[in-house]
């Protein structure tokens, strides 16, 4: 069996190393409960609310250990002997383009990514648009290999538009790791519960909370949905750091 954590998290816009070293303290914390797949907010060690490239820009790194985001999630990795997923600003070394970013990291130094596609709000102000499905990883965690994939916030609708195949069938992962900046709403998301029905996989749901000009994400929200839809969301504390454990 093996055991997954959701992180709850608000990024302060302007202060990547205080956030990376608040994020470390909660992967820790995770890991000493026994997680061995840790999922961190879209964006999580950033802020989202960009109002232009430039300004995004300042905080965007490569996918190359040469970045500070990439070191400092190497060194959790393989202190604690987790696998680790986030949400970052990825700039393309080639292109130069900016986009909204999700990247699992193994201890091995194993790594992969994912450009958000369907883009929302500030978005559409800095961040250019993915253009791939979400990769699946297979990763040995409790002992028993799992197909873990990725997913940045509205992209759990599964799918781009109605000329776009959806993101992940059935048997395509065990365990999907949604990665968002949710906003106000119900809880669990309809559409969280949608997914994990349509696709039989858990979903394990980390989310920020607060606020920042001009948007308002609420009290936040996470949690693990097994794939008979039971929600897991015990250690949940509304608009605060916090952590949700799942075994699935």
């Amino acid at each position: 069996m093996a055991r997954v954590a959701a992180i709850q998290f608000a990024p302060v816009m302007g202060a990547k190393e205080e956030n990376l070293r608040r994020l470390a303290l909660m992967v820790k914390e995770a890991a000493q409960k026994g997680a061995q797949l840790i999922v961190m907010p879209e964006l999580a060690a950033t802020g989202y609310s960009y109002m232009n490239a430039d300004a995004a820009r300042l905080d965007a790194e490569p996918l190359s250990f040469e970045g500070l985001t990439m070191r400092v999630m190497r060194k959790l990795c393989q202190a604690f002997n987790v696998h680790l997923v986030w949400g970052m600003i990825e700039e393309d070394p080639g292109s130069k383009l900016l986009y909204n970013a999700q990247v699992l990291l193994s201890p091995d130094e194993f790594f992969t990514s994912y450009r958000k596609i369907n883009r929302w709000g500030n978005d559409f102000l800095w961040a250019a648009a993915g253009i791939s499905n979400p990769p699946v990883a297979r990763l040995n965690l409790g002992g028993e290999e799992k197909k873990v994939g990725l997913l940045i916030c509205r992209d759990v609708r599964d799918k781009k538009d109605d000329k776009w195949s959806d993101f992940y069938e059935k048997g395509d992962a065990d365990i999907v790791c949604l990665s968002a900046n949710w906003g106000d709403g119900g809880f669990p998301a309809v559409t969280w519960m949608d997914f994990v029905e349509d696709n039989g996989a858990v979903l394990v749901v980390s989310n920020r909370y607060g606020k920042e000009i001009p948007n308002d994400f609420g009290e936040g929200g996470i949690c693990v949905i097994a794939k008979d839809g039971t929600v897991e969301c015990g250690g949940l504390l509304w608009d605060r750091d916090c952590i949700v454990l799942g075994d699935v």
